[in-house]
């Protein structure tokens, strides 16, 4: 890493699974920061998960670049010493035990903090570290149908409430806890002092959804209106497109581009205000005029006339398309068993290299950088304390 990235020299020992906890320490890797993936001998429970072949998966990837792996098994007092050795001169340490286990096993925030104050140690959990949900299992799922997002994400053809098919709580939770993190080390310049972040996915669950929070209590049991009119995802003759029209300015504009110039002239519509008043009858005249003409054709004239729309495509359209390609936004890596695969690139870390370790991959030559003996190192494969994988490396 380029000593110009603005966590190059801190050191992170990341003991977490899944994706929140992992990529808020893969974040710290693209801007510089050391990262030291400490895994179980099994690995990180995401490595078996979506899609997998050998020690990688589809959900594990993408959270864990640009780290090292070593294998501690914590169970064992010569696995629990290496950990101890490792943060004693760290400067972030993050875990995702349910409350209580990283106390038993004796590395929680007094443990750690009263060895050194100026450690950041980070706790990502599904209800947060106090109350009485503390212990309770949770995953992104689990956290979407609690927090109330599922029940106001419902089908329209079934009427049931259902997840939404990716892990945004997770992501957003390791966004939140990365600017934590960040914010940390930042004040720690001052007073020399690290701190206790508590990250929940429950609380970033709400915190995601403020505006439809805040839209609910202020209306009571009324359904939230739209913020503007016309605005959804409306059927054409060939697929689906998506509009939102805010600007008064843009209706007449919009009204003559679907053939209906007599919307234009109805002052009842003439304003925002008033065609969210009015939306069910707009909306109704705009899905039965968008279904004369494909998703290609609406998407032209509405851009033309400066009108937001999109049409909705597919992954495979998204990945075809050449206007996307030329931002650049991925790094393509060939992965053995899975073929070659894009990985998003991190807004604002334009070059950051892309490695995911192997389960241990590195754990032989973190430990000599600990200052082990080789014939220490051989008593802790051979008992099982750390395991030592092939390098993927290329």
């Amino acid at each position: 890493m380029s000593d110009a990235l603005p966590f190059a020299g801190i050191k992170v020992v990341d003991a977490s699974q899944g994706l929140a906890g992992p990529g808020a320490a893969m974040m710290l890797a693209q801007y510089g920061a050391e990262v030291i993936k400490v895994e179980p001998p099994q690995g990180d429970w995401s490595r078996e998960r979506g899609i997998a072949s050998g020690d990688f998966s589809t959900l594990s990837l993408p959270t864990n670049s640009g780290k090292r792996s070593i294998v501690l098994d914590l169970k064992q007092p010569a696995g629990s010493a290496v950990l101890h050795r490792l943060v004693a001169n760290a400067d972030v340490f993050l875990e995702s035990f349910r409350p209580g286990v990283i106390d038993r096993l004796g590395f929680g925030y007094a443990t750690l903090c009263r060895a050194r104050p100026s450690l950041v140690y980070a706790s990502i959990s599904g209800f947060g570290q106090e109350g009485p949900m503390r212990e309770r299992p949770a995953t992104d799922a689990v956290i979407q149908a609690f927090c109330g997002l599922m029940s106001v994400n419902l089908g329209e053809s079934d009427g049931l409430p259902h997840r939404l098919p990716t892990w945004p709580i997770d992501f957003v939770t390791g966004l939140f806890a990365f600017q934590a993190i960040a914010m940390a080390l930042y004040a720690r310049r001052d007073h020399g002092r690290g701190q206790h972040i508590d990250c929940s996915l429950l609380q970033s669950a709400l915190a995601m959804q403020s505006v439809r929070l805040l839209q609910h209590v202020a209306g009571g049991d009324k359904p939230a209106p739209p913020t503007s009119c016309p605005t959804g995802t409306f059927r054409t003759a060939n697929g689906w497109i998506n509009l939102v029209l805010s600007k008064d300015e843009h209706w007449p504009r919009f009204c003559a581009a679907i053939e209906h110039p007599e919307m234009a002239q109805n002052p009842a519509f003439a304003t925002a205000a008033g065609r969210i008043a009015c939306h069910v009858e707009i909306n109704a005249t705009v899905a039965a005029a968008l279904l004369t003409q494909e998703s290609a054709y609406w998407n032209t004239r509405f851009t033309e006339l400066g009108l937001l729309n999109e049409i909705v495509t597919t992954y495979d359209d998204l990945l075809r398309d050449p206007r996307v390609a030329a931002t650049n936004p991925f790094t393509w890596i060939e992965q053995p068993g899975m073929g070659r695969l894009p990985i998003p690139r991190m807004p604002g870390v334009p070059q950051a290299p892309f490695h995911c370790p192997a389960i241990g991959e590195d754990s032989t030559a973190v430990l000599a950088e600990l200052g082990y003996s080789e014939g220490e190192i051989a008593a802790l494969l051979r008992d099982g304390a750390t395991v030592q994988k092939t390098s993927n490396k290329k």
